[in-house]
């Protein structure tokens, strides 16, 4: 009964779809669910053109994939119908019918009250406190919009059931160790809900006994979202990102769903060591290889990375006893390096 929690370590927007996209297609027939809500999203390619999914899970693109929607997660309607309408089959997507409903009011309510932690007012966090108030709240299972557009039903029960017959479950955490609710070094400037691969395994509904693998994903430079989103240790300009790795211009971020300018930092291992403490990862996935050295862009072999690549790869796997088995060379899903099981770095 493989299970596998790809979760974030540092602050959201490490990379965890290109992650989740790729152990998809690696798949024969996964169970990719995710968690959260519509304030984060992942790049996918459809029909060759890249979209930005804020509801379905990041293996869009592998039609062989069944997609969920964990009871923990929060339904902006208007999103996921959308999402619905550019996929090429949508019998393959569930949602658990205790997911909540976000309103145009939760929207409001993120706009007055938490604009000053850098919020995307994306309507989740109200939603989700609606929810533990247990007053005035609709769930999926209730929403007449869903009925016969998506089907509705307990996912958990699904991924038991496909669990006790052997397939591979992949579970897509939101955000990043940083943001965790609980957990997060920055408390009040964290997200809504708990963020370590023990979180997610609790809004799926699955046992902790069933985690055969949980990957962190980290990035050779964490970002946050822009404005008042909180500290971020050795923060620097996009600009000072372009000149330490050579990149021929300065190529900037933007959040996928507030389309701001993400802020961005050199790398913070004390950060990377505590999330490992908290989510004690079986492997590590590292993207951003071309900002540290650009001459990595698109790389798809160990023996063509870097000495600059392989030299952080060694030293991340030193300082957190963890081996890296995935490096991210770009934005694109394929510039991506496999790296074999190897002595020297013992697993979390």
């Amino acid at each position: 009964m493989p299970v596998t929690i790809v979760v974030g370590g540092q602050y959201g927007s490490e990379g965890k779809g290109k992650v989740v996209a790729n152990l998809a297609a690696m798949s024969d027939e996964p169970w990719v669910v995710r968690c959260g809500g519509p304030n984060s999203g992942h790049t996918a390619t459809l029909n060759g053109q890249p979209f930005v999914f804020r509801q379905v899970p990041a293996a869009a693109d592998v039609d062989r994939a069944h997609l969920l929607l964990s009871a923990g997660c929060a339904i902006d309607v208007d999103v996921l119908l959308d999402e619905l309408g550019r996929l090429r089959s949508t019998e393959r997507v569930i949602v658990d019918p205790r997911a909540v409903v976000v309103r145009t009011s939760d929207h409001e309510a993120e706009s007055a009250s938490l604009a000053s932690i850098g919020s995307t007012c994306s309507g989740t966090g109200a939603a989700l406190v609606r929810r533990a108030s247990r007053h005035d709240v609709e769930l999926a299972g209730d929403c007449s919009r869903l009925r016969g557009r998506v089907r509705v039903e307990s996912t958990a029960l699904l991924l038991h059931q496909q669990l006790d017959a052997g397939t591979h479950v992949i579970v897509e955490g939101t955000q990043g160790f940083g943001l965790s609710l609980l957990h997060g070094p920055h408390y009040p400037f964290v997200t809504s809900r708990d963020t370590t691969a023990a979180g997610f395994a609790m809004e799926v509904g699955l046992s902790p006994r069933q985690i055969d693998s949980i990957i962190m994903v980290i990035r050779t430079f964490p970002i946050r979202v822009g404005g008042p989103s909180g500290p971020l240790a050795d923060e620097v300009e996009w600009a000072e990102i372009a000149r330490l790795s050579g990149a021929p211009r300065v190529i900037p971020e933007f959040t996928s769903v507030t389309r701001r300018l993400r802020r961005v930092a050199r790398f913070d291992p004390e950060l990377v060591r505590l999330a490992c403490i908290y989510n004690r990862p079986s492997a590590l996935a590292v993207m951003g290889m071309d900002r540290l050295d650009y001459r990595n862009l698109g790389v798809t072999r160990y023996a063509d990375l870097t000495y600059t690549a392989t030299s952080f790869i060694a030293d991340v796997e030193a300082m957190t006893g963890c081996q890296v088995r995935m490096v991210g060379t770009g934005f694109g899903a394929a510039d991506l390096v496999l790296l074999p099981v190897h002595e020297g770095a013992m697993r979390g």
